[in-house]
C-alpha cells in the first residue's frame, strides 16, 4: 500500500519500518518528514512511476482496469478525459519536451485540476532550471502522497 502513495522503494521501506503510527496524522507527518530527506534519486524514482499527464493511451496501457493504480490514476487525472483533442495534443507535446529538457516527467497534483490548468502549469514550468523543477516536482509528489494517504485512511486508524 505504501508504494501506491509514493513509488520510491527506500522511502516506502522506511515508512513501513517506522510503524505502527497512532493515527493518519502521525503517519502523514512522518511521511512528510521522511520526504524532506529524499535524495534526488529517490525523487526521480517516485516521478518515474507517474503516467504522463494527458497521455490517455498511456494511462490505459499502463493501468489495466481493476488495478489499484488504474483507479488512482483515473481519480487523479480523470478530468483530462474531458479535454479537447488540441489540449491533449499540446499536453503530450509539452510532456515530451519537458522530459527531454529535465530528464524526468512533468508531475503536478492533478486532482480537481482541468487539463487547461495543467497545460498552463507545464507551460509555466518547462523553462525552469532542472534543479528548480526537481524541487517543484518533489513538492507536487508530496501533495499527491498526502492526498493518497488521506483517501486511504478516511475515518480509520492506519
Amino acid at each position: 500500500m505504501v508504494m501506491s502513495w509514493c513509488h520510491c522503494q527506500s522511502w516506502a521501506a522506511d515508512v513501513v519500518k517506522h510503524r505502527p503510527f497512532s493515527d493518519a496524522q502521525q503517519l502523514s507527518d512522518y511521511c512528510e518528514m521522511r520526504w524532506q530527506l529524499a535524495t534526488p534519486a529517490e525523487v526521480e524514482a517516485a516521478l518515474a512511476a507517474h503516467p504522463l499527464i494527458g497521455d490517455v493511451e498511456l494511462l490505459r496501457a499502463k493501468f489495466a482496469p481493476g488495478d489499484e493504480q488504474a483507479s488512482t490514476a483515473t481519480s487523479e487525472q480523470g478530468q483530462v478525459l474531458q479535454a479537447s483533442g488540441a489540449t491533449l495534443d499540446e499536453l503530450a507535446r509539452l510532456n515530451v519536451a519537458y522530459k527531454q529538457r529535465h530528464g524526468f516527467i512533468f508531475v503536478i497534483c492533478a486532482k480537481h485540476l482541468s487539463a487547461e490548468v495543467m497545460l498552463a502549469a507545464i507551460r509555466d514550468r518547462i523553462g525552469n532550471s532542472t534543479n528548480d523543477e526537481l524541487t517543484c516536482a518533489a513538492a507536487e509528489q508530496r501533495k499527491i502522497f498526502l492526498l493518497r494517504i488521506e483517501s486511504a485512511f478516511e475515518g480509520q486508524t492506519p
